[in-house]
């Protein structure tokens, strides 16, 4: 028997191999973690692109097939804020995962049938979207959501539960530091009293920094705001039920967490107008015309 020629060893060599040999082929992981269903959109027909928050992956953007046409497969998992056991299958470089399965663990779609509880739940899931990282290990901000959440079914203030949420989410990621030291100086703030807040993030400011000439406008932080911030520095959510006036009507609190949070994300948050909104015709207060 002759050998072939060493010209058709090498034609061989050539010829497609199946996927599942090839060297170094993105050969998708299976994960499996809990999760809190942030949004959902519509991919097609068919399809939805879900958003997740994940104890143990953070973000997580993944492809629910054939969710739109029948809820069968994943049924209520696909409300917003709820919690889930999340199956899907990674591949590194996608933007998108595919979504295997979604199995409810706890439901907190009851309390969105109030319009000022669900605008606040809008909320919370822009910001968690916007400022957390794929493939992060971290379980703060998830244990932070759904500490927040639980506030919330137990008849947390909306205004409160945001507020929170801005203030751990800031601290969380280093741009808000301690509330009892000026972020300028850095010298203690007095322990009674007002103080400023500057704008576009700057913080917390002392009397002496914030009549510098470079830091622009600043609004009064007064001695109930900055009691609240010692709350929230010390309590968990559900025991801030002192001081909500200050969260829900202060406007140096909102100024001083929702503008630094803005910053830090280099955009505006869509979702406050509807919280501002629903709040508002809660309390029955009328808005700006």
């Amino acid at each position: 028997m002759t050998d072939a020629p060493a010209g058709r060893h090498l034609a061989l060599l050539s010829w497609p191999v199946p996927w599942a040999f090839r060297r170094g082929d993105d050969v998708p992981t299976l994960q499996t973690d809990e999760a809190i269903l942030l949004s959902t959109q519509p991919l097609g027909e068919a399809d939805l692109i879900v958003n997740l928050l994940s104890n143990r992956h953070g973000k997580v953007r993944g492809v629910a097939r054939s969710a739109r046409r029948s809820r069968r497969r994943f049924g209520g998992a696909l409300e917003p804020m709820t919690r889930v056991r999340a199956t899907w299958a990674e591949r590194d470089g996608r933007d998108l995962q595919r979504i295997d399965a979604l199995e409810v663990e706890r439901s907190f779609a009851a309390m969105q049938s109030e319009p000022s509880v669900q605008a606040a739940c809008a909320v919370l899931a822009e910001i968690a979207i916007l400022a957390s990282r794929e493939g992060d290990d971290d379980p703060r901000v998830y244990r932070l959501l759904g500490a927040v959440l639980e506030a919330l079914e137990g008849g947390l203030d909306p205004k409160s539960a945001v507020r929170y949420f801005e203030f751990w989410m800031l601290r969380l990621h280093g741009v808000l530091r301690d509330p009892e030291i000026c972020s300028a100086c850095e010298s203690a703030l007095p322990p009674s009293g007002a103080a400023r807040v500057g704008s576009a993030g700057r913080g917390i400011l002392c009397s002496r920094c914030a009549r510098a000439t470079d830091v622009g406008p600043t609004r009064r932080l007064g001695p109930d705001e900055r009691s609240w911030l010692r709350l929230a520095s010390a309590r968990r959510p559900e025991e801030m039920t002192e001081g909500a006036a200050a969260a829900r009507g202060g406007e140096a609190l909102e100024w001083l967490l929702r503008g630094a949070l803005e910053a830090f994300l280099e955009r505006p948050l869509r979702t406050y107008r509807h919280l501002e909104t629903w709040t508002r015709a809660a309390s029955g207060t009328p808005g700006k015309t």
